[in-house]
């Protein structure tokens, strides 16, 4: 067997292992509030060079996000918002701004609004939004956060700010676990033209997990045919070596 026939088995196995790793992600991820769900990418890459064997070598990329909407589901817990349209929640991370669909909330001991893991919910300003002790959180569909203070139970609910929606940025977002993704270095986050908020809602995670199931299979099925294909070519090898040298 030919050096050019074992990198292109061993280049296909590669493509598979980096297929498979992204769907157990996305099964991993199946309760995860906003997530969505990866694919790998890969590409071939022809072997160069004046001694390169002929054939390509697999390449894998960043995997990509499916961008669609997970399903509303209703909570009634006041702090969690589901999204709607195109748009996503901006937070402030050690990193810089990052986007994300996973509306659980929460609100800081020290009066921030602020995401399950404690970044920061970004308002229209660019800055944190910054909240009282409140008898009762209203956040409206078009973000505006409000509320009665917990000092004055009977006054009307007072307004502190309003959630920035932006529409998904142009180029490939990076995961940065869970549903959190870096927006590409150069890109401009736009307000989105047609999000909304729900209130007392999440976003369901968008991996179907049937057709995840079917990848995985798929997956390992074919994990385990390149690996014999390998094992076969390697002993295929070893033989006609075998042969060669008594010749």
């Amino acid at each position: 067997m030919t050096n050019s026939t074992t990198y292109t088995t061993m280049a296909g196995l590669q493509a598979i292992t980096a297929q498979m790793d992204a769907t157990a992600a996305n099964l991993a991820n199946l309760q995860t509030p906003g997530y969505a769900a990866v694919q790998a990418a890969t590409e071939a890459a022809p072997y160069i060079g004046q001694n390169a064997p002929a054939g390509a070598d697999a390449v894998v990329g960043t995997p990509g996000p499916n961008v669609s909407q997970g399903t509303p589901t209703l909570t009634g817990n006041p702090l969690n918002v589901a999204l709607a349209g195109d748009a996503w929640l901006t937070v402030q991370t050690s990193s810089g701004t990052s986007i994300t669909r996973n509306g659980t909330l929460q609100i800081t001991s020290a009066g921030i609004l602020a995401d399950s893991s404690g970044h920061p919910i970004l308002g229209l300003t660019g800055q944190p939004i910054s909240l009282p002790a409140l008898a009762k959180l209203e956040i409206g569909s078009d973000g505006t956060v409000s509320g009665v203070p917990s000092a004055q139970p009977g006054a009307l609910a007072q307004s502190y700010g309003q959630i920035n929606l932006v529409a998904t940025p142009q180029g490939q977002l990076t995961s940065q676990g869970g549903s959190l993704f870096a927006p590409p270095r150069d890109a401009t986050l736009q307000t989105s033209p047609d999000g909304s908020l729900h209130q007392g809602y999440l976003n369901s995670s968008n991996v179907d997990p049937t057709q995840a199931m079917m990848e995985l299979i798929a997956g390992s099925r074919s994990y385990q045919l390149q690996t014999e294909l390998l094992k076969a070519q390697s002993s295929g090898g070893q033989q006609l070596n075998t042969l060669l040298a008594q010749g």
